[in-house]
């Protein structure tokens, strides 16, 4: 299994949305949005499960939407599908097998190393192609990525106590979208 941790701290569960808020950039959602999109476009081509792991860092929320790619009925035919479906995942969870848990950083990501080798993404670690020259098909990979921030130095702190292993890109700076396209690609057989 692939799964992506996307860390939000801007968005909120309970906000009213509607397409005209999202493309005027409220919370941020469109990022979101974008990284569902990339996503989808992935499960037909790589022989993973693929899985969104959403992760609300707001203070007062501490909140995560687990969402397994292949529960989104059909391949989404563009941005605008990605936001009317990422609105109805956030409204109404159960539909799409979404699980959403109240749950702090640090225990995320201790259920998460049980039984997946976590990778952080900073330009200060290895490059992903040497990297993935040692990714095996029954393994499980997480991915953690900030959505338009960088994680917090509480955040990033949890990640070396659970020695994860950093994953570089190269030295340009890209969407949280770009980079799980481009993890995706690595993952291609």
């Amino acid at each position: 299994m692939l799964s992506f941790i996307v860390v939000s701290s801007t968005v909120r569960k309970d906000t009213n949305r509607s397409v005209k808020s999202v493309v005027g950039g409220q919370e941020r959602f469109d990022v979101l949005a974008r990284c569902l999109l990339n996503l989808d476009r992935w499960k037909e081509r790589i022989q993973y499960d693929l899985n969104l792991t959403i992760f609300l860092s707001h203070p007062e929320e501490q909140t995560v939407l687990n969402i397994p790619l292949q529960m989104i009925p059909s391949t989404l035919g563009g941005e605008l599908d990605s936001v009317y479906t990422l609105i109805e995942l956030f409204s109404n969870p159960d539909r799409f097998n979404v699980e959403v848990t109240n749950i702090n950083f640090e225990n995320l990501m201790l259920n998460l190393s049980k039984n997946h080798e976590i990778y952080y993404l900073t330009p200060d670690g290895g490059a992903i192609e040497e990297l993935a020259k040692n990714f095996v098909l029954d393994s499980n990979y997480c991915f953690v990525l900030g959505s338009q921030y960088d994680l917090s130095e509480a955040q990033e702190q949890v990640l070396l106590n659970i020695k994860m292993i950093p994953i570089s890109l190269g030295d340009k700076e890209y969407l949280a979208s770009h980079v799980i396209t481009t993890i995706c690609y690595q993952f291609l057989s």
